[in-house]
Order: structure tokens, then sequence, then C-alpha cells
């Protein structure tokens, strides 16, 4: 089997871009990029944590990202990704990938922490805010972008929380009980109608999330 994790050169790339794009987001130009992700709840210090920047100045292969958010892929051997978000309603489409790039888990380090239990969210920004809130969590860019070996991250949870979200046209319930199964301890939390993780977060904050998972901080 073919190792997913990119070349030392692929990686120093990667690492070149990150760094850049997030300068920029802290810089001049990243001004409404900022206001946007401060919009969809992220505090300052998940923003820098999370490395998030904003594709100012594309390197090469990124060109099509441009005025996009960056969004890096972060694990113990370093950045192995890097997916693009569009800002707002904006033109072109919501997400982009590196053509060619595998099906990744995001913030996988959060597979590292000392905890009995975790949540598995479908995207990047949900996974942020439920990580912004102590609990820790990974994240999966949609169902089709579920492998079934990822499952062997998950042993040995107490609780393995799949927050589903209730904003699409079913396709985050689909997400939760095509994966559900093959997890030990997995429980399927969806969220209100009309709301996934972040629409939730916004409106009763992040101690509803927390009692609705019935986890006490």
């Amino acid at each position: 089997m073919t190792s997913i994790v990119p070349e030392p050169a692929l990686r120093s790339f990667l690492e070149e871009a990150t760094a850049r794009y997030e300068a920029a987001l802290h810089g001049p130009a990243g001004i409404h990029a900022e206001e946007y992700l401060t919009n969809r709840g992220l505090s300052e210090d998940s923003v820098r944590s999370l490395r998030l920047g904003y594709v100012e100045n594309p390197l090469p292969g990124h060109e099509s990202a441009h005025g996009y958010i960056s969004v890096p892929y972060i694990t113990r051997a370093g950045i192995v990704s890097v997916r693009f978000r569009r800002i707002g309603d904006g033109e072109g489409p919501k997400y982009r990938s590196v053509p060619g790039d595998p099906p990744r888990i995001y913030n996988a380090n959060a597979l590292l922490e000392p905890s009995d239990f975790i949540a598995i969210c479908e995207g990047e920004f949900d996974t942020a805010i439920t990580r912004q809130i102590g609990i820790p969590a990974v994240g999966i860019a949609g169902v089709s972008a579920w492998k079934d070996y990822f499952a062997r991250c998950f042993k040995g949870y107490k609780a393995v929380f799949i927050l589903a979200d209730a904003d699409d046209k079913g396709q985050g319930m689909e997400f939760a009980e095509k994966v559900a199964p093959q997890i030990n301890n997995a429980r399927i939390s969806p969220m209100p109608a009309g709301h996934d993780v972040n629409s939730f977060f916004l409106e009763s904050g992040g101690a509803a999330l927390l009692d609705r998972l019935e986890i006490t901080k």
C-alpha cells in the first residue's frame, strides 16, 4: 500500500504555502477573510493554532484557490495536505482540493490526545468549532471521503460521537449512518433541524452543544 504521507519535498512545499497564507490572513489583504472566520465563531486562538490562512498570492498549483481560505491538514509528520474554502457565497466551488490528493482525516492530532471520547464531524469548520469548546474532534470532508480503514483510528474510546448535520438534504445523516456501524461505541448525535455544528454553536453556544452530547467540562 502506498504511503499517504507525502514525500519530504512536498511537505516542505506545503509548509511554505501554509506559512505564506497564514501571513496573508493576518495582513491587510486578509481583513475580510478574518472577519468571515470571526463571523463563523472561530476564535483567534483556533485560527492561529489550526494555521488557517488566506490565499492572496498562490504558490504554483494553487492558482484556482486565489481568494480562498486555506485549511492545512496538520499531523505529527508535518503538513500533509491543504484544502481551500470559499469565503461566503462568492463565485466558484465551495471547497477546492489539490487534484489527486487522497482522502484524509482533518485535525488528526486529536487522535493523540488522552481522552475517553472523541467527535467525528463532517467538515473542517465544524471540527474547529467542536475542538474550540474542548471536545477532541476530527473531520471528514463528506460521505465520499470516508474510507473504511479510518475506523481503526477510533478503537479504544468509550464514546465516539458522530455529529450529523441537519442543514442539508440528508447527506449528514447518510454520513453518520455509513460511519457508525464501523466503529465500536459510536453514537450518532444529530444537530437540530436546519443546523450543522457551526450554526448550532452560533445560535445556542458551546454549552448547548456540550449539553446535547451530555459532556460535562
